[in-house]
């Protein structure tokens, strides 16, 4: 079984009836080696523990394995002869019997240890009528330790199986995980050499499979020089415990193109502390660096286009002083536009700009260390918002020269970002715009459409109730005709409003169907819990008593059908949700109207009417 337990994930490619029957053999000559070395108990007379590596078989292994395994161990028994051969013919038979019939009664639910313990002891108790029929009193005094022994050795056995099957399922998520990622993840052993790899990392390197880079160096794969340099890094890495983090760099691909990559390698560490390799992941991100270099672009662009002409603009020499600036650079800077002039140190600037809090994006107890940043990076082309007190926003590009110096400009961009803002806002407006009703303030048709789909996808995914409420206003077109399309109008009104108060979950949605029709979508909600709603709305809107000259009962009334989907129900859609609910308000409006009628789908009884 320990065996199996460690070539069970180098065989997962073996298809499943070639790997149950290779389980059968193994398991079938290990019954025949325990019955190699069988005990005499009595002259003639052996007994072992063969049965608890062929229930094992039949019980973990399925059919194939059981078949291999009771035909091995059968055939050896036969082969041996003697006195117990008959019953112990009757008893593999039996047990193999019993551990199918034990599968079969678990089915493809989830196999557990303690299944092992209820499958050693039924072989015992059939191990002790085996040996109870043979009749010999000296062999009934081993009934009890050979039942426990058996015992034991089936739940250790069921224990190594379930212990194997979950570390080979780990390993193939694992594997699974670290092949198809579709960054490029690698691991190396501590001399570098190349433990695992994904597609990725083996199709960049020209690999058909990543199985070849396996146990293969830098110094297979790449030009001397890089191989020298990754070797150097990795080794630093692994001698001083240290990552390396955010490694950007410029290589050619498999067509030859040059593209930019991110890098990290972090060192890996094994049970006891110890140093064992390193993993990597690099990532391919000249897509997104096009993508940024574009979008400063396009700003600079629009910046330029929009207030050249009013930028502030400041010369810097190599140690940070002031060479020029113009009154625009100054006046830019409210607080702090006495310390921009030429000859000022960029450090007593910042100093000023830290001590009147100029910039809101300051650091709290920080300001040193920003203040350092900045000054270092003067000589490095950079770009950089800058929100100031009043709320304006200052793009400030830091531009080297070849002569040493440095040219900063500084450029109001309030209005763009008050125009990103803007925009976002006025986006978000038309999107409740487009989903709402313009007179009751509900979801409008298109809305509920969408919702519908959603809401039945998701109910029949996670196998939980969904109802509809399908509700007519009752004589909505003699209420317009007595009191006129104003009042027909606040009507309406009325009536969502009743129906938005009568939804009690934040999940449930209130929706004007069309005209003087509504509709309620309740997501979770069963045949009950969907009439409750419908009736308290239903009672809500009776008792506000609006006087209503064209209906029965003289006041403004609404008869609702309801349709629901139950949980065992999981072939749904939309329009038969809809088709039903809109039956059951036919059923409601023909009956006399202000009441509610519900019916699960196809479902011929359960039906609900409330006067």
């Amino acid at each position: 079984m320990l065996g199996w337990g460690h070539a069970r994930f180098w065989l997962r490619r073996l298809p499943g009836v070639w790997r149950s029957l290779l389980f059968g053999v193994i398991m079938g000559l290990g019954a025949i080696a325990s019955m190699l070395m069988a005990a005499e108990v009595l002259p003639g007379r052996f007994l072992d523990l063969r049965l608890s590596l062929v229930a094992v078989a039949a019980f973990f292994g399925g059919p194939v394995a059981a078949l291999a395994t009771t035909a091995l161990t059968l055939g050896y028994r036969v082969s041996m002869g003697g006195v117990g051969m008959t019953t112990g013919v009757i008893t593999i038979l039996i047990v193999t019997a019993s551990a199918l019939a034990g599968r079969a009664l678990v089915g493809r639910g989830r196999v557990f240890a303690w299944h092992g313990v209820v499958l050693g002891l039924a072989i015992s108790l059939i191990s002790a009528v085996g040996i109870y029929s043979i009749g010999s009193e000296g062999l009934l005094n081993t009934i009890l330790p050979l039942g426990v022994l058996n015992t034991l050795a089936t739940v250790l056995a069921s224990l190594v199986f379930v212990q194997a099957r979950r570390v080979s399922a780990e390993r193939d998520l694992f594997a699974a995980a670290l092949t198809q990622a579709p960054d490029f993840f690698y691991i190396k052993d501590r001399h570098s050499r190349f433990a695992a790899v994904n597609n990725a990392v083996a199709k960049m390197h020209g690999f058909a499979t990543p199985h070849d880079m396996i146990g293969k160096t830098d110094f297979d794969i790449a030009p001397p020089e890089r191989a020298d340099v990754l070797f150097a890094s990795e080794q630093k890495i692994i001698a001083s415990g240290q990552p390396q983090l955010d490694i950007e760099e410029l290589l050619p691909d498999a067509t030859g193109e040059l593209r930019s990559y991110m890098t990290a390698k972090v060192p890996l560490h094994g049970a006891n502390g110890e140093m064992i390799g390193l993993a990597g992941v690099s990532r391919d991100i000249t897509d997104d660096k096009q993508l940024r270099q574009d979008v400063i672009e396009s700003r600079n662009l629009l910046s330029y286009a929009l207030a050249e002409m009013s930028d502030g603009l400041a010369m810097f020499d190599w140690q940070g002083n002031i060479v020029l600036c113009n009154a625009q650079y100054s006046a830019s800077f409210p607080y702090t536009s006495h310390a921009r002039r030429q000859g000022v140190n960029l450090r007593d600037i910042l100093a000023e700009v830290v001590r009147t809090r100029e910039q809101l994006n300051i650091p709290v107890d920080h300001e040193q260390e920003w203040i350092d940043d900045i000054v270092t990076n003067l000589h490095r082309e950079s770009e950089e918002e800058v929100h100031l007190f009043d709320d304006r926003w200052l793009q400030v590009r830091t531009r080297p020269t070849t002569a040493g110096k440095t040219l900063v400009v500084v450029t109001d961009v309030t209005r763009i970002k008050q125009a990103e803002l803007a925009l976002h806002s006025a986006s978000d407006q038309l999107k409740h715009l487009a989903r709402t009703d313009g007179l009751t303030g509900l979801l409008n048709r298109r809305a509920f459409d969408i919702a519908m789909d959603a809401e039945i996808a998701r109910g029949a995914r996670a196998g939980t109730p969904m109802s509809l409420l399908l509700i007519d206003v009752d004589r909505f077109k003699a209420y317009n005709d007595a009191y006129g399309h104003p009042s027909g109008d606040e009507c309406l009104k009325l009536v969502a409003s009743h129906l938005q108060k009568s939804l009690k979950r934040s999940a449930d949605l209130a929706v004007r169907y069309g005209g003087e029709e509504f509709a309620a979508i309740l997501p979770g909600t069963d045949e009950d819990g969907a009439y409750l709603v419908a009736e308290t709305f239903r009672k809500s809107l009776a008792d506000a008593r609006v006087s209503h000259k064209g209906a029965e009962r003289g006041i403004l009334t609404a008869s609702v059908g309801v349709a629901t989907y139950m949980p065992d129900n999981l072939h749904r859609s939309a329009a038969e949700l809809i088709q039903t609910a809109d039956e059951a308000l036919y059923s409601a409006k023909a009956a006399g109207r202000d009441r509610v009628y519900g019916t699960r789908v196809r479902a011929k009884q359960s039906k609900y009417a409330q006067e």
